[in-house]
């Protein structure tokens, strides 16, 4: 080791490392060899102890050679390391990764694009968060005159890198994006880079309809899709769709593309998951690949190859577009139910996943199938949770919505929830739908909380206006009020006087309309607004046929125009 300059050093790193993703990768391509298996011996050991034995030992020489390193042996250092998986901790408690941050910093100048890229490739994929290194290196490329010296699979890994919580960066994003968005066009990008760049974009949450609008028109230009790996399908989609960039045409090419397969054997379950949620998400109607992707599944002899994550992700899917497949939603129930999942589950930590299971039910209540012992062992886990800070307002919503639309009854469930928002200092965190979701399914439920009603009527009623309220949302909640039997003539009236003043019905169904009027009607006759009842009669009437509304529906329309003739102020004679 002592013999090592700063250079070869660097190159044994990365001559060893690769040597050890070749013999001891996820793959294992070649360990089964008897070369391989010497070098496995070798290089990683039982339990990798040798790998890591000899990578520490690089590791304390590096350390004392970093004053001599320049850019390029910074670069590769990092990048060694991170291809052998390997983060060695010194004496002190630093790592060599603090170190060559520590070391590049003041280098960064004289960092070639590939430098830059590598480095924060590296740290990315080793999970080394190093904020100050990024900052640095974002700053570093936002000042840099032009980026016509970055190749593609530089941008595309360093967009990657900057992607994770932490270190996501505007200003480098809105540069990289103007850049690309510049070029006379993407042909020196492979499809990985493009659905790379555009998967970062998505996941850090940065969205830029110019550079999606670019790049899909530039994938639908393509004579094929041959190049691109279902992953990289998989990906390019779940970024448009994610992100809210809507590209009917890309959609339409990837669906017929991957229609045309024999098989959908070449897709991993990730992929596959990801897929259909961007078809469900984009709203993207394409029932022929839902078909076969749902009979891609029920074909496999068992669902163990999913993840919970990717389950969830699937039956949302189907659920969302509509797409019934009642043999799908009922293999996924049972593997759920017969697997540890349950089991295994931690309650009292933040990182578990509750999530994964509400969107399940959820799906499961949209497609209207409902299976009660995954409905109880979903609200025996929220039930056992100490509290329900880890779940977000949506979650929630959805969490009761589901057990309420599939006819599930959970009073301890809809206690826990109902004490925790009553418990909370405000409502500002829940958007609208989300607060009409949850009156509304304890209302649907049977489960009456009138201090759950009180706190969210007076947020509605202090709101400077209901904009913010979809029109499916305002009928829910006022439906939501009345059918509970929790009077509030402040809330009916600041929802009257919104719909009064829209001049547009069109943008409800007649469902809304209808759950509205009765709402109304049946709440109280002090709640009546005759201005308010005569504009949705008069509506209804011109653009409604009442034959297409349920048979419940036209009677409580008949009973609530009576009611309303009955608190409507008599003329005179």
């Amino acid at each position: 080791m002592e013999k090592f300059d700063q250079r070869s050093l660097t190159e044994t790193a990365l001559s060893l490392a690769n040597i050890a993703k070749e013999v001891d990768g996820p793959r294992q391509r070649r360990s089964q060899e008897p070369t391989g298996k010497i070098l496995h011996t070798i290089l990683i050991g039982g339990n990798s102890k040798g790998k890591e034995e000899l990578f520490q030992s690089l590791a304390v020489r590096a350390i004392s050679l970093l004053p001599t390193f320049d850019a390029r042996s910074l670069s590769n250092l990092a990048w060694a390391y991170a291809i052998a998986d390997t983060v060695p901790k010194l004496a002190d408690g630093s790592t060599l990764f603090d170190h060559v941050a520590q070391k590049s910093i003041p280098l960064l100048k004289k960092f070639e694009p590939q430098h830059l890229s590598n480095t924060v490739w590296a740290y990315e994929r080793i999970e080394e968060c190093n904020p100050d290194l990024f900052a640095e290196v974002a700053e570093e490329i936002v000042l840099r005159r032009h980026l016509g010296k970055f190749k593609p699979r530089e941008l595309s890994n360093i967009l990657s890198a900057f992607s994770k919580p932490g270190v996501q960066n505007l200003k480098l994003y809105d540069k990289v994006a103007n850049h690309v968005i510049g070029l006379d066009n993407l042909n020196k990008f492979t499809p990985q880079q493009l659905a790379l760049t555009v998967w970062a974009f998505a996941k850090a949450r940065e969205p830029n309809p110019r550079l999606f609008q670019k790049v899909g028109d530039h994938v639908i230009g393509l004579n094929d899709l041959n190049t691109f790996t279902p992953k990289g399908l998989a990906h390019t989609l779940w970024a448009f769709a994610s992100t809210g960039e809507s590209h009917p045409r890309l959609f339409q090419m990837v669906g017929d593309h991957i229609i045309g397969w024999n098989d959908l054997n070449r897709f991993r379950p990730r992929g596959l998951a990801f897929t259909v949620w961007a078809f469900a998400k984009a709203g993207e109607s394409n029932p022929t690949l839902f078909k076969e992707v749902g009979d891609h599944v029920i074909g496999l002899n068992n669902l163990n190859k999913f993840t919970l994550q990717q389950l969830a992700l699937t039956v949302w899917a189907f659920a969302k577009a509509g797409e019934p497949n009642p043999m799908l939603f009922q293999m996924v129930g049972d593997h759920i139910i017969g697997q540890n999942i349950f089991n295994s589950f931690k309650p009292h930590t933040r990182s578990n996943n509750l999530w994964e299971h509400v969107d399940t039910v959820w799906a499961f209540a949209k497609a209207g199938k409902s299976d009660p012992r995954l409905f109880q062992k979903v609200g025996d886990l929220v039930i056992g949770l100490n509290n329900l800070n880890s779940i977000i307002p949506e979650d929630l919503a959805d969490l009761v919505w589901a057990f309420a639309k599939a006819g599930e009854p959970n009073p301890r469930l809809f206690q826990k929830v109902g004490d925790h928002i009553i418990g909370q200092n405000d409502l500002n965190s829940f958007n609208p739908q989300d607060l009409a979701n949850i009156v509304w399914a304890f209302a649907k439920a049977g489960e009456s909380d009138p201090r759950l009603y009180n706190k969210v009527g007076d947020y509605v009623i202090g709101l400077n206006n209901l904009n913010t309220f979809e029109p499916r949302g305002l009928a829910d909640l006022v439906w939501a009020f009345a059918k509970a039997d929790e009077p509030n003539p402040k809330l009916l009236q600041k929802v009257g006087d919104h719909l009064i003043g829209r001049n547009d019905l069109n943008s409800f169904n007649p469902q809304d309309l209808a759950d509205i009027v009765w709402a109304f009607a049946f709440s109280s006759a002090d709640s009546v607004n005759p201005v308010l009842f005569k504009e949705l009669h008069d509506h209804l009437e011109a653009n409604v046929d009442h034959a297409s509304l349920d048979e419940e529906a036209q009677g409580a329309l008949l009973r609530a125009y009576e009611k309303a003739e009955r608190a409507s102020p008599k003329k005179e004679s």
